[in-house]
């Protein structure tokens, strides 16, 4: 009864925390999104009419400044994880305490929200890719290549091939290391990760569209990922047993 009954109260406080989490940030990232896809679909819809000849797919794409809408609506989702993660550390730091979670779990069940809502723009961002690929087939494509247009662009346009790189291992890895990366920094919460936060964006930012095939900016950016997952895992003790967390923690009290 007794391990039973800790599962119940570890499960308690894992969906206590996605409450938590929820409350604070998903609503806000809802809205982000939703105004990504405005911004989107507006900005295309109208240089659709513009258009008298046709461009090619890939070149409308990058007309309708859908790359700075993504990395800003990216930018926007992280700054809202990470204030939240600054949030629950400050205002809601006896909450989590009370609840039946190691500082492991904790940060996992955190890291696990926070990497979901990241590759929720990510997905909205494809799902646009292929609206986008629809409409213009049914403005200007003829039907003989209507079939072989979104395959295509996913090939020539380097935007939308970083977001879905195909067969493109490299910037696969990538991609999932800029997740956990964005992922396990917004969980660190801290008012002196701010500059760490900002540069770390700004690196994306300049160099998430990168020509297809590997490259010395998709290389550089996986470095600086694997030291900021690395360093936030080390400082979150995810590695170190129940004991000498509670071993270390006795001997930095003040009253040991």
């Amino acid at each position: 009864m007794t391990e039973r009954r800790k599962r119940k109260e570890k499960k308690g406080g894992i969906l206590s925390v996605w409450a938590l989490l929820s409350r604070c940030s998903f609503y806000k990232i809802a809205a982000v999104l939703f105004l990504m896809i405005l911004a989107e679909c507006v900005s295309f819809a109208m240089l659709l009419q513009e258009r008298q000849s046709p461009d090619s797919l890939e070149a409308m794409i990058d007309y309708s400044l859908t790359p700075m809408i993504f990395l800003a609506a990216l930018g926007l989702t992280f700054g809202i994880l990470s204030l939240t993660g600054g949030r629950l550390d400050s205002k809601s730091r006896y909450t989590l305490m009370s609840l039946r979670l190691s500082k492991p779990q904790l940060f996992l069940v955190r890291l696990t929200f926070n990497i979901l809502c990241l590759v929720m723009v990510f997905a909205v961002q494809i799902a646009l890719a292929f609206w986008m690929a629809r409409l213009y087939k049914e403005t200007f494509a003829p039907p003989h290549s209507a079939e072989r247009l979104l395959f295509l662009t996913f090939y020539r346009n380097t935007f939308v091939h970083c977001l879905l790189p195909m067969a493109e291992t490299g910037k696969w890895v990538r991609n999932l290391l800029l997740l956990l990366a964005f992922g396990t920094e917004a969980c660190a919460g801290e008012k002196n990760r701010g500059v760490t936060q900002i540069s770390l964006f700004i690196m994306t930012a300049c160099w998430f569209i990168s020509p297809i095939g590997p490259g010395y900016r998709d290389i550089i950016c996986e470095v600086v990922y694997i030291v900021v997952i690395a360093g936030n895992i080390i400082r979150a003790d995810l590695f170190r047993s129940e004991h000498a967390r509670s071993h270390s923690a006795m001997r930095q009290s003040p009253g040991a």
